[in-house]
């Protein structure tokens, strides 16, 4: 159902959550679940995954995970700003989280020039047990999907019969799988 190569990144997460004590909680807006749906094809995921919100539109964004209407005007959606909203707020929406990670993006086809491809990744984390503290940005990262899609595992033969904007979020997923087990290494 899925590339071997994306199964074996979201097993890499899996047992890293697990050898940590980690729960997790996603919010996907480009990628659309996908990160989710890899997640929870593995048997075992829910003692260390918590869900995932797939928050596609501005108003989603808002409502669902606190996202400020200054930071979606002024940068718009597909922005770093956005991506650390996302990820921060969704893990204040999830108290047995302790990991965040969310992505935003846009995957095309007819993209604005500027964003055509880019995603921004941003991952979160909760650094004490007392609730009250705000948790803190681990890391945002903006990044071509074009270039993880050329340098990385998807298979960008045509007649796979994927789109562009499939193997675009084939290889952004695997992407934000690496960031969240590089996040759980630190």
């Amino acid at each position: 159902m899925f590339p071997e190569f994306l199964i074996q990144s979201a097993a890499e997460v899996k047992t890293a959550l697990m050898l940590r004590d980690q729960k997790l909680v996603l919010a996907e807006s480009c990628t659309g679940g996908l990160v989710a749906t890899l997640l929870t094809s593995l048997p075992g995921i829910s003692d260390c995954f918590c869900g995932s919100a797939v928050v596609y539109r501005w108003d989603t964004k808002m409502k669902w995970l606190g996202v400020q209407a200054e930071t979606l005007e002024k940068y718009t959606d597909v922005s770093r700003e956005t991506a650390r909203e996302m990820a921060l707020g969704v893990l204040r929406q999830t108290p047995e989280a302790s990991l965040s990670a969310a992505i935003t993006g846009h995957l095309g086809p007819n993209a604005p020039e500027s964003q055509d491809g880019l995603v921004c990744i941003a991952v979160g984390r909760r650094a004490h047990t007392d609730l009250s503290v705000p948790p803190e940005l681990v890391s945002v990262d903006a990044l071509q999907s074009d270039a993880l899609r050329e340098a990385g595992p998807v298979n960008a033969d045509p007649t796979t019969g994927l789109s562009l904007r499939q193997e675009r979020q084939l290889a952004v997923a695997d992407q934000m799988l690496k960031l969240i087990a590089k996040a759980l290494e630190d």
